[in-house]
Parts: structure tokens; sequence; C-alpha cells
């Protein structure tokens, strides 16, 4: 038998693509297809926050979003046309 040590991960998110786990040295192990990454805690809150800011950017600069189509809602039982 040999004296190697047994990563233990404890899982912190899961989504149907990534999952994020903690590891027994509190090293962070994010899986994202075929990807992992093993981050300490700092990196991975500075990913998180890359990827958030990213997001947001490209969101801004999308040209096929369109404005949300709003209209207007009377109460049930009242006109619109109400004198």
């Amino acid at each position: 038998m040999t004296d190697s040590i047994i990563d233990v991960r404890t899982p912190l998110a899961v989504s149907p693509s990534v999952r994020v786990e903690i590891g027994k040295d509190r090293t962070l192990h994010v899986l994202v297809g075929p990807v992992t990454l093993h981050c300490e805690r700092h990196l991975c809150e500075e990913l998180a926050t890359t990827l958030a800011v990213a997001m947001v950017r490209l969101h801004e600069r999308d040209e096929t979003r369109k404005a949300p189509e709003l209209r207007l809602v009377t109460p049930v039982g009242t006109s619109r046309c109400s004198p």
C-alpha cells in the first residue's frame, strides 16, 4: 500500500456544464467541460469578477439586443377609454 494523499473534495456549486469543488487543502477546483482549473481562493474570486465584467460588456455591445416590449396593463374590469 502506498502512502499517497487522497484529495477529498466537497462540491460547492453544480450546474449542467460547470462544477466547483473545494479540496481538503482549501484549493478550489473549477470543472468546465473537459477543463479543470485548480485555484487558490483569491484567484477564483478574481476569475469570477473578471468573467462577470466581461459578460456585462458583452451584453452592452450586443447589436442584436432588443429593447424590452412594453405595453400598458389595465386592472381587470376597467376600460382603457373611461370618461
